[in-house]
């Protein structure tokens, strides 16, 4: 199946998933869900339900997060997102483009639920080959599969007490465990779309060789370039990180120290920086945002700004510009360093580009697709267009 070949279902997908828009544009709260539909690059796009789920040898994870004032802590019983999106009763693999080293690695997921309510995983932080793993571990063997992103659809409050269905959040719902928020726990979930985004990006290759300035773009308040000086001031400003790390690299290993200044810390400042990601009046849409990082020779991988938002995931994904306490050289000036995988697919060297992307936008087509629901897409297109998923989660 060829990407060109899954728009006819996620058109459908996505119709089947749209919030209710009411004449005033507040999006209505959707009944609670007993199936969701999954769309996208995958190779067996269609509808799931609740014995769907129940077919996958089941998974539980204790997890803790804040929701609200509160904090939570209980077991959740699934079914791991990648593992259903990679499995032949689920998704059936997800489809990458032969010849582009790591294409997954450009690959995320957005997780729709009944609201409108979306939220961006990127596949390289679920994909048991990069990410899963909470921090740097030692590499050889392999680390255990463990913090794994499930398709939920039982819990148990407080961990260990008997299991129930998830009641008014519907029959499934997302977790992520690294998490220290609850944001991207979708509840009543509706739709799961996977999209690569090599065509969102305005950067390609300039045939290699090594870096000296990167730019930052996208939707991002103050788009600019970087040198190393401009680094450096702004690590000056608010001051750098410095992560030892391990992490596989081709058939070896390699264990190093990196400083730089949090990727978070460049997208945000006001002065030095990027000034702030630009985002909608959508419940946490900044949840709905990823950052895709490319270097001199085109490579290219992205990370969710949820994996490293202070208030969500908190990861100490850095633009470093020092390994063990000298210039990178080879490296290129900056590379980006994603201390939370265990392979170096992530660790971009040589940037020449940082772009603050969101999921790409519904195809227009989708609104005139579907005998007796053309009124219902042109109004909400006319409500939504650039502003998807903008319902507010309660």
């Amino acid at each position: 199946m060829q990407r060109s070949n899954w728009l006819l279902t996620t058109m459908t997908s996505v119709l089947l998933t749209l919030p209710v828009i009411a004449p005033s544009g507040t999006a209505l709260a959707l009944p609670v869900t007993t199936e969701f539909s999954l769309s996208g690059i995958v190779n067996t796009p269609g509808t799931f339900n609740l014995s769907s789920l129940q077919s996958f040898t089941p998974v539980t994870e204790t997890v803790t997060y804040l929701a609200g004032g509160s904090t939570v802590h209980q077991d959740f019983t699934g079914v791991p997102l990648y593992t259903f999106l990679t499995s032949p009763g689920g998704g059936g693999g997800i489809i990458t483009t032969p010849g582009v080293s790591n294409d997954i690695l450009r690959d995320y997921v957005v997780v729709t639920g009944s609201d409108g309510y979306q939220t961006v995983t990127s596949v390289g932080e679920i994909h048991p080959n990069f990410g899963v793993v909470t921090g740097s571990v030692p590499v050889t063997p392999p680390p255990p599969v463990q913090d794994q992103s499930l398709i939920a659809y039982q819990q148990a409050n407080p961990p260990g007490s008997q299991p129930t269905d998830l009641g008014q959040d519907g029959f499934a719902r997302t977790t992520a465990p690294t998490d220290i928020r609850g944001g991207r726990y979708v509840s009543n979930l509706a739709n799961i779309s996977v999209y690569n985004a090599t065509a969102q990006s305005q950067f390609g290759s300039v045939g290699g060789g090594i870096s000296q300035s990167f730019a930052l773009a996208g939707q991002i308040t103050n788009p600019r370039a970087f040198n190393l000086s401009d680094l450096q001031a702004l690590g000056q400003q608010v001051g750098t990180i410095t992560k030892t790390v391990t992490f596989a690299a081709g058939a070896g290993q390699t264990t190093a120290t990196f400083t730089g200044v949090r990727l978070w810390d460049l997208l945000m400042t006001q002065t030095l920086g990027g000034g702030g990601v630009i985002t909608s009046s959508a419940k946490n849409d900044i949840l709905n945002k990823f950052v895709l990082a490319t270097g001199t020779d085109g490579y290219k991988a992205l990370v969710s700004l949820g994996e490293f938002n202070p208030n969500f995931g908190a990861d100490d994904i850095m633009v470093a510009y020092l390994q063990d306490g000298q210039p990178l050289t080879s490296s290129g000036f900056a590379r980006l360093v994603v201390p939370g995988d265990w392979r170096g697919g992530r660790y971009v060297s040589n940037l020449i580009g940082l772009e603050v992307l969101a999921p790409v936008p519904v195809p227009a087509a989708v609104w005139l697709f579907g005998s007796g629901l053309v009124g219902l897409a042109g109004m909400a297109r006319r409500k939504q267009r650039g502003n998807f998923g903008a319902s507010v989660k309660v």
